[in-house]
């Protein structure tokens, strides 16, 4: 395997990890009276996001195929959930709106990943 395949397989891991953090913390609270941002959720946001456009270097420097049209939804998609949690990060509570939106934004993220071939 060359550095740069075992490079990809790492950011793969922890663009895994981020979305375990931002999933897991949005199905964690769901059933919780008051919704709060986690930290794990804010971070996973984030950590997605720059993951995301890691792997994306490395497929580019790999010369490897990948849809440019995908990456933009995906990227889109990500930012808006950031802009979204970043400024609610230290809030007490936030509405059950919010919450649900970066929840569902980071579900719509993995659906896209997982059937847009």
């Amino acid at each position: 395997m060359t550095a740069l395949g075992t490079l990809e397989l790492v950011l793969i891991f922890v663009h895994l990890l981020g979305m375990a953090a931002i999933v897991g913390g949005y199905f964690a609270g769901i059933s919780s009276a008051t919704k709060r941002l986690s930290a794990g959720m804010v971070h996973g946001t984030l950590l997605q996001l720059v993951s995301g456009i890691a792997i994306l270097g490395v497929e580019m420097a790999e010369n490897s195929p990948y849809s440019r049209a995908k990456f933009g939804v995906k990227l889109l998609i990500v930012i808006v959930a950031l802009l979204i949690a970043w400024p609610r990060r230290r809030a007490a509570s936030v509405p059950a709106s919010t919450y649900h939106a970066i929840g569902l934004l980071a579900i719509t993220n993995v659906v896209i990943a997982i059937f847009w071939k």
